[in-house]
């Protein structure tokens, strides 16, 4: 059977512009296509995991998926990292942290399902093992190393776009994936990792030095990209090489437990 990978869902009550003939506000659970797309080309079965209400639903997760993917979204609120919110701070949802920190230390300690952190993922894996991040690029200089100053949110370009690159450690999963030390990747985002967890090794950079990838120390999958693969991977086929170790990891987890 292929593996099942859970897919954390955005949580939203901002969709009665889309929806608005129901002609009530509701609450969505909702997923970019993307996802669900990468997953199943890699060969895995996508299970949306909505926000949910009830904590015992959160607990018995980790016995129906045998991957776990940390989606993009708002900001983590800051006072997960013991910070106060900053006035370059965006939108938060308490209900999605709280939820996904608790699914994600659920899924850490009780498990050895593969993780795979994406944007808000990646920095949300960061923060859970007691990280930290600039809560805006502006809390740091746009000059950061060698000279070179950067565009990190590019949202006005198509999502497939390749907007720099990213340089691999050779020593690292990511080199492994991609059997290269750079590669080129999109970019939407306006915060980023700052202080990285003890859990975790520094595997990619941009070239002014932001934290592109990580992954977990030891021998555990747990992996987290800055960038969106899933965004690039129907048109450039080695960003779909990381859904492709990913759900080979979830397959062998599933093979095993």
């Amino acid at each position: 059977m292929k593996p099942i990978i859970g897919i954390c869902a955005n949580y939203s009550n901002g969709l009665s512009e889309v929806y608005g003939r129901l002609g009530v506000q509701l609450g969505w659970h909702v997923i970019p296509d993307d996802y669900i797309n990468s997953i199943e080309m890699a060969g895995g079965i996508p299970l949306i995991i909505p926000v949910y209400n009830d904590d015992n639903n959160i607990d018995s997760t980790i016995n129906i998926i045998d991957g776990l993917l940390l989606t993009g979204g708002v900001d983590v609120c800051p006072k997960y990292y013991n910070e106060f919110i900053g006035t370059k701070t965006e939108d938060i949802d308490p209900k999605r942290d709280e939820h996904e920190l608790h699914l994600l230390n659920d899924v850490i300690t009780k498990s050895k399902v593969p993780i795979l952190g994406i944007c808000r993922g990646h920095q949300l894996l960061n923060v859970a093992y007691g990280g930290t991040l600039h809560q805006d690029l502006s809390e740091i200089s746009l000059e950061l190393k060698n000279n070179v100053s950067m565009n990190h949110a590019m949202y006005g370009s198509q999502k497939y776009i390749p907007v720099h690159e990213v340089e691999l450690n050779k020593d690292s999963i990511f080199y492994e994936i991609f059997n290269k030390e750079k590669i080129q990747v999109n970019s939407y985002h306006h915060q980023v990792i700052k202080d990285v967890a003890d859990a975790f090794n520094i595997v990619g950079r941009s070239p002014d030095g932001i934290v592109e990838a990580i992954e977990m120390k030891g021998d555990r999958f747990v992996i987290g990209t800055q960038w969106h693969p899933e965004m690039m991977s129907e048109h450039y086929e080695e960003q779909l090489l990381i859904f492709k170790k990913f759900v080979s990891m979830c397959a062998e987890y599933n093979k095993n437990k």
